[in-house]
């Protein structure tokens, strides 16, 4: 509905207007009936108003006075004059201030209905262009992180000139000319947000992702991209470039000042185009991936890494990636070589600064991938995140190994037991499940898809729990309760049989006789 305001000097055409018009019929309502100027204007300060009908001659305040103050504070108001025959002469002053229409007195109700109709008809364009806008607005952040997301991931390579046009209208990029791209990364998430709830842990992050587009916008930057829920990333052109790392360092201490975490971000060198952003992406990753040795929450440059540095840094993350895997499969023999390699590249290291960021980002890498599988780092040790100070008491790299070793081995032996105890309910409930199912069919794939696993992980659990074969396990307890059937006379053998999932009477024979030595007959007479 929309609200129309009625301000006329003159009660009588005012009741007319309220009564005779059929407001509710044009999807509007009157909101306020006022007899000057000023009543009409001191409304339009408290209330919602879409359209003003007023005399324009009225005093103190004219109309032409009103509208021209209301504009000022409702600049789409919708104004309809009415005036006499003799105040025609004000309607030039009335179409600059942009009025819908001008109705002479008397008022014939069509005229009026007639007017109505046509401003109604341009507040509904209005409307439904405002929310096509509204939506457009909501859907650009989207639209921009989906086409950056395709641009860094090498999804319109060469020439792709209407991808580029979007990027140039939605991005504020220019294909050709140079950038450069950062890749920015939360540090320590799991570790400094351990003591919020997990709501408010994600409140966190999300308010240092708006902060971090606020500080973009202010400089009209529309290129911050979100790659994960830790990382983003951000592409630098015109300019921003010349002051790219100024502005980065920036963003670092801004975040340091005002969140419980900080932030780290690689910054690749410049590349000439567009044709270069994998290139640059890549330096960027690679930078940031420096920070297990650079140290946290700094800008680190790709021009200035040694080529040595990123070679020890990626064999640092293959062989972490091969000591946790041997942590969480409780292979200690290859847990405490893979511990030994990646201590002797941390030993190619020359400042003790750098040995105390490698270790404090082993510890970090290790929280993350314990997380994967749905453990917490603290709780497993039951230690608090200040705890970690020690690691920058000891004096040696053979006192961080040794302590570093123990810790391992302790969550190793941890994720191990609990392993088993969950693996020990489920052996309990598939032999539960093959107890009471002993007269029917038993086959492993139904077991397995009653459970939700796979037949051959099923099959590894239950033989590394039991020590037997699921189909052996299940034709020993058949055997098992046809020599407790057998024992009561009243029973048949081929009724036996049947008890204990066999249709055929001879293969059952043969299964009793290989297990037993003897027939199901001769094996009745002897008890």
């Amino acid at each position: 509905m929309y609200n129309v305001l009625l301000a006329d000097d003159e009660v009588l055409d005012l009741r007319g207007m309220e009564r005779f018009i059929p407001w509710s019929e044009l999807r509007m309502k009157v909101a306020a009936v006022v007899s000057s100027g000023f009543a009409a204007l001191d409304y339009i300060r408290q209330y919602p108003v879409d359209i003003l009908i007023t005399d324009i001659r009225m005093p103190i305040m004219s109309g032409l006075e009103l509208s021209r103050e209301a504009l000022q504070l409702l600049p789409q108001l919708k104004i309809i004059f009415v005036s006499g025959y003799e105040d025609f002469h004000y309607a030039k002053q009335a179409m600059e201030l942009n009025a819908q229409s001008y109705v002479l007195k008397p008022v014939e109700d069509e005229e009026m209905i007639e007017v109505l109709h046509k401003v109604k008809r341009q507040l509904d364009h209005e409307a439904q262009q405002s929310r096509l806008q509204s939506d457009y607005d909501k859907t650009l952040p989207m639209l921009r992180n989906d086409m950056l997301h395709e641009l860094l991931d090498g999804q319109h390579e060469g020439e792709d000139a209407l991808f580029h046009e979007k990027l140039q209208v939605h991005c504020g990029i220019d294909p050709n000319k140079p950038h450069r791209t950062a890749v920015i990364e939360i540090d320590d998430v799991a570790w400094k947000l351990n003591a919020y709830s997990e709501s408010e842990a994600k409140q966190i992050v999300y308010q240092l992702y708006q902060t971090l587009m606020e500080c973009c916008e202010e400089l009209q930057i529309l290129s911050l991209c979100r790659l994960s829920s830790r990382q983003f990333a951000l592409v630098l052109q015109g300019e921003h470039l010349g002051r790219s790392e100024t502005f980065l360092r920036e963003l670092i201490d801004r975040i340091e000042i005002g969140f419980p975490v900080t932030i780290t971000i690689g910054l690749s060198s410049t590349a000439a185009s567009l044709a270069w952003i994998q290139t640059s992406y890549q330096e960027a990753r690679q930078a940031l991936d420096y920070k297990m040795l650079a140290g946290k929450s700094r800008l680190i440059l790709f021009s200035e890494m040694e080529s040595g540095n990123v070679e020890d840094v990626q064999s640092l993350e293959m062989r972490l990636d091969a000591l946790f895997a041997e942590m969480s499969n409780y292979r200690l023999v290859q847990l405490h070589d893979e511990l030994g390699h990646v201590f002797a590249l941390i030993r190619r290291m020359k400042s003790k600064s750098t040995v105390y960021n490698v270790a404090i980002q082993i510890i970090s890498r290790l929280d993350a991938y314990l997380a994967g599988l749905n453990e917490n780092l603290f709780q497993l040790l039951g230690m608090r995140m200040e705890n970690l100070d020690i690691l920058f008491k000891f004096e040696t790299m053979d006192d961080i190994q040794s302590w570093l070793r123990r810790r391992v081995f302790e969550i190793s032996e941890m994720l191990h037991i609990k392993k088993q105890k969950k693996n020990n309910k489920l052996l309990e409930s598939v032999c539960a499940y093959v107890e009471e199912h002993l007269d029917q069919n038993i086959a492993l794939r139904d077991v397995s898809n009653m459970f939700s696993f796979s037949p051959n992980h099923l099959g590894v659990l239950f033989k590394q729990g039991t020590g037997v074969n699921f189909s052996d396990y299940v034709v020993d307890r058949r055997m098992e309760k046809a020599c407790l059937l057998l024992k009561d006379p009243h029973y048949k053998i081929f009724e036996v049989a049947g008890r204990v999932g066999y249709k055929n009477l001879t293969y059952f024979s043969r299964q009793f006789k290989d297990k037993y030595g003897m027939t199901p007959g001769d094996y009745r007479k002897q008890c």
